[in-house]
């Protein structure tokens, strides 16, 4: 039984999750160009994945997606266009990952299905951007964007961070 059953406590849970999640959408590690930066938000984003119902997973990283996105326009002059982008395709992204992982037999810290969900979270982002950089701004980019299947090497991270948690809390799901 989770202990976020309460609406102030989904609340607060949820408040949290954003938090943590937008300040590791800013935490940037510069890559080589014509790369900008990698961020260290999908650790949570698979892990909130995996951890919450689809919708509040869903809502939590797309609100957080889009805090410091827009952060990152604002201070950095990123294209505004990238806000709305992140926020559908990331928020699409643990919404998928969280209706897959409720495939897991119980019982288990993490289960194949988990993995199998986070896989294809990472596919669906590198999908979804490809597709809004081709039509924002043509196939030059796009092709750059499918560096973003690299995102991959955040899932065992995020496996430690699930499994952690389910231990620490005694849950399978927090909501």
């Amino acid at each position: 039984m989770s202990r976020f059953q309460s609406l102030s406590g989904r609340a607060a849970l949820m408040s949290i999750l954003i938090a943590i999640t937008t300040l590791l959408n800013l935490i940037m590690i510069p890559m080589p160009p014509p790369l900008a930066e990698y961020d260290l938000s999908p650790i949570l984003t698979y892990t909130v994945g995996v951890l919450l119902s689809p919708i509040n997973a869903a809502i939590v990283i797309a609100v957080a997606q889009g805090l410091g996105t827009a952060y990152k326009a604002a201070i950095y002059g990123w294209p505004a266009v990238f806000v709305p982008g992140a926020m559908i395709v990331r928020g699409v992204e643990a919404l998928l990952i969280s209706v897959i992982a409720r495939l897991r037999p119980p019982g288990e810290t993490v289960s194949g299905w988990e993995v199998a969900a986070m896989i294809i979270g990472v596919l669906w982002e590198t999908i979804g951007f490809f597709a809004a950089d081709w039509i924002l701004f043509g196939p030059g980019m796009a092709m750059i964007t499918l560096m973003t299947i690299v995102d991959a090497i955040f899932i065992p991270p995020a496996i430690v961070v699930v499994a952690a948690v389910r231990r620490s809390l005694d849950v399978d799901r927090l909501i």
